[in-house]
């Protein structure tokens, strides 16, 4: 990387003798180059502030220059006020003025050889030059013309070994302080905000990608075997995740960063869920492809870069320049996704296929260089679904290489700085450089740049630490053989299973669901069980806190084995559980799913600070066979969030064939039945379709009385209420249950109509009015389409004759 195509032995005085040198440029140079100070004088992009601060040289060169272009000074004729100005600040782009009416060259010149004598010091100010350049690194003090010294390290291999860094885009009055992450895994990305001083996490939340797949229905796993094949590839999985679906597009504010149809508060990482809010439009770039591997025709998202840059690629590869011409010698391969960034409006801009790197200016080719596979997928070059990570900052090209990072003078391709790493991908977000490397994220600051060029990364670091931030994670042996509280379903199933099943023994969580563990498995007495075993065990951090999710497998006998989760801190203290087959009421988590779901298991668990994802497989929904051993073509990614007493459930979007579905709240149907209650048919229409809100007047019966009942009288009577919602299940009124439907809620209909209309993944909700009670059969229910934002639309008012 950085062989370049034809600079001279002096990059400097290449600069200033070109017609495209930057102000920045001029400046930087002018700062420690006196011998170059007549040719930045009669360079055209001399700004005007620079200009003045030339004059007060007594070189005839420079004066020569000066007066060829006409320049009067104006620092010796008035004070400059300027918004760019800083109290106290003084250089080129800011020398400190004379006092009003002062006309004492020597004086403005000793103020300037003062500011020689302090820009070594460290001396910054802002820019404000001419073209509306911004030298922002002046007001930040960063410096990405030297290496960044390290400041972090922390484990971030529960998030994703070899998950890939991402930008994440800010608005315009974005928190410039805040530093944010974006790691994105195969299925979800992690938000991660950085504590201000420490640069540890403050806290993650997760944010699902769109388009994903339901896998494929294995009986396998339905035996328990999911956690195990997963936990047991750890290190087997070189080549890293692969990433499934689009990640959604996010952008940062002052206050939250918003990502499809979720909104992640800034302070404390709390996410918001908008139904309706137009998560069909949440994607990056509209829906992946349908493609059985996903590598394919895969949707590419906007690269607010690459759309700046003034380069266009034509049909055979060639690259067109700004004015129309062609660039010689150099193509990219137009099969690829190209990627572009720039230095500037007026360059120099860098092009890349994921196999080459190429800068240029407006009519020349600057220089090129080959980027081998490893390096491009640590850059996100290549992959259409993810911004590229390389950026421009400074006229100095971060990129990745074979080595790790490193800087590039934009113009030249000469290497300015480097950081050596076993790199897997990298990121630059405000000042700071992040690099994970083999599930390590360690952070690196421009603001206090290296003293060397070279750069090697640490994944130990803890220096500047007190030690109190960094989360301490007793390891998976700590728990193998210990007396733990354990999830209190999967004790009395796993070990109490007579009492358990009996309904004789304790039912409420209770200290005594304490279990010793021996190699991590545990065994009743009487040995009619195969009793409880860990199957798995992922790391996270919530503030300070190490925190542990423990997968248990719970076997109480015979095919029945069932999966737990257990949270730990790093006192192996038990803080919660999740048992999603615990239909107990006062404390399951099994209302948090519907479907048909047997016999669940967990294809992933991710703890992510504050929040909890559990990737649940093993859902049957309409359309498939009700059978408990039949395949099941749904699955669930369910989130909860921890509230400072356990883990609250947040969401559950569900992967149906079709696509991603939720069911939408029970109080957002209950407002569209009291709409049709009411009368209130402009309220009722936006969550109905035309056809079902057409019905509402239809007659029942032959409507040969006075007054008869109608669709609206019968099923929507003042009081209506709706009781109850589920992800319709496997029906087939042939042979289940002589067409009867059972909700998971114990209650049950005679029969489930419309079958033509039911999709996989629609919702059906059971109703009471005060004329039938609320026993155990629904004499009335409602159909609704299922939508990916959880949104409400009613196409069926069904009622029960029998």
């Amino acid at each position: 990387m950085g062989k370049s195509f034809g600079p001279g032995k002096d990059p400097d005085l290449d600069i200033v003798r070109s017609a495209d040198a930057s102000a920045s440029e001029l400046q930087r140079i002018a700062a420690t180059r006196p011998d170059l100070f007549a040719d930045i004088a009669a360079h055209p992009n001399a700004y005007p502030d620079l200009l003045d601060w030339l004059a007060g040289n007594p070189d005839p060169a420079v004066q020569e220059a000066l007066a060829r272009r006409g320049w009067t000074s104006g620092w010796q004729q008035k004070p400059v006020h300027h918004p760019a100005y800083h109290h106290g600040s003084a250089g080129p782009a800011g020398a400190s003025p004379s006092p009003q009416g002062s006309t004492s060259p020597q004086k403005g010149s000793h103020d300037r050889r003062k500011w020689l004598l302090g820009i070594g010091a460290g001396l910054v100010l802002v820019l404000a030059v001419t073209g509306g350049f911004f030298g922002a690194r002046f007001l930040s003090g960063s410096d990405f013309d030297r290496a960044p010294s390290q400041k972090a390290a922390f484990d971030l291999a529960d998030v994703g070994r070899n998950a890939q860094l991402a930008q994440l885009q800010a608005d315009d009055d974005a928190d410039a302080d805040q530093q944010l992450v974006r790691v994105v895994g195969p299925r979800q990305s992690v938000i991660i905000a950085l504590h201000e001083e420490t640069l540890q996490p403050a806290w993650m939340a997760p944010v699902p990608h769109a388009d994903v797949k339901a896998p494929e229905a294995d009986d396998a796993i339905d035996d328990g075997e999911g956690a195990e094949d997963d936990s047991a590839g750890d290190g087997a999985k070189s080549t890293g995740p692969k990433l499934e679906g689009t990640p959604v597009d996010c952008q940062w504010s002052a206050d939250s960063v918003t990502c499809g149809d979720r909104s992640i508060r800034l302070k404390d990482g709390a996410v918001t869920f908008s139904p309706g809010d137009g998560a069909n439009g949440s994607k990056s770039d509209g829906p992946s492809a349908d493609s059985e591997d996903g590598d394919t025709d895969v949707a590419e998202v906007k690269d607010p870069a690459t759309e700046a840059v003034p380069i266009t690629v034509n049909d055979d590869g060639s690259l067109k320049t700004p004015s129309g011409g062609t660039y010689s010698d150099v193509s990219v391969d137009a099969e690829a996704t190209v990627r572009m960034v720039g230095a500037g409006d007026d360059g120099p801009w860098v092009v890349s296929d994921g196999q080459a790197v190429i800068a240029v200016d407006a009519d020349s080719v600057l220089w090129k260089s080959e980027l081998n596979k490893k390096a491009a997928t640590a850059s996100g070059l290549g992959e259409p679904r993810l911004r590229p990570n390389w950026t421009i900052k400074d006229d100095v090209l971060v990129i990745a290489d074979d080595a790790g990072v490193h800087g590039l003078a934009v113009d030249s391709g000469q290497e300015l700085w480097r950081v050596e790493v076993e790199l897997d991908s990298f990121t630059v977000s405000g000042d700071h450089l992040l690099v994970m490397s083999d599930g390590v994220l360690e952070v690196f600051d421009f603001t206090d740049s290296s003293d060397v060029d070279t750069v090697k990364a640490d994944p130990g670091y803890n220096g500047g630490s007190d030690g109190g931030a960094v989360a301490q994670f007793p390891g998976a042996d700590a728990f193998k053989n210990a007396k733990l509280s354990t999830p209190p379903s999967c004790v009395e199933f796993g070990l109490a299973y007579d009492d358990y099943y009996l309904g004789d023994g304790p039912l409420d969580p209770k200290p005594e669901h304490e279990v010793e563990f021996s190699d991590g498995e545990a065994s009743g007495d009487d040995g009619h069980y195969s009793g409880i075993t860990m199957e798995g065990f992922t790391t996270s951090r919530m503030g300070d806190k190490a925190l542990t999710a423990v997968e248990f497998s719970c076997n109480g006998g015979g095919t029945y084995i069932y999966p737990s989760i257990g949270i730990y801190d790093e006192d192996l203290k038990l803080l919660d559980s999740v048992e999603l087959w615990d239909d107990v009421e006062d404390r399951g988590n099994a209302a948090d799913i519907s479907g048909y779901v047997p016999k669940p298991y967990f294809n992933s668990v991710s703890p992510m600070g504050q929040y909890l994802g559990i990737d649940v497989g093993g859902i049957g929904v309409y359309g498939d066979e009700g059978c408990t051993a039949c395949g099941k073509s749904a699955s669930a990614d369910i989130l909860y969030r921890w509230d400072g007493k356990s883990f609250a459930h947040q969401d559950t979007v569900y992967h149906v064939p079709s696509g991603d579905v939720r069911t939408p709240e029970l109080e957002q149907v209950q407002k569209f039945a009291e709409a049709v209650a009411a009368g209130d048919d402009t309220e009722a229409e936006r969550s109905a379709t035309p056809e079902m809100m057409s019905s509402l007047d239809d007659i029942l019966g032959d409507g040969q009385i006075s007054n008869p009942p109608t669709v609206r009288s019968e099923h929507f009577p003042k009081g209506v209420k709706v009781d109850y919602c589920e992800l319709i299940q496997p029906y087939d009124d042939a042979d289940y249950g002589g067409g009867e439907y059972f909700f998971a809620n114990g209650k049950s209909m005679s029969y489930l109509s419309s079958q033509d209309e039911i999709r996989p993944g629609d919702t059906v909700c059971g109703v009471t009015t005060p004329q039938t009670g609320s026993g155990d059969q629904y004499y009335f229910y409602l159909l609704l389409r299922g939508t990916p934002d959880g949104s409400v639309k009613v196409y069926e008012a069904g009622r029960q004759f029998g």
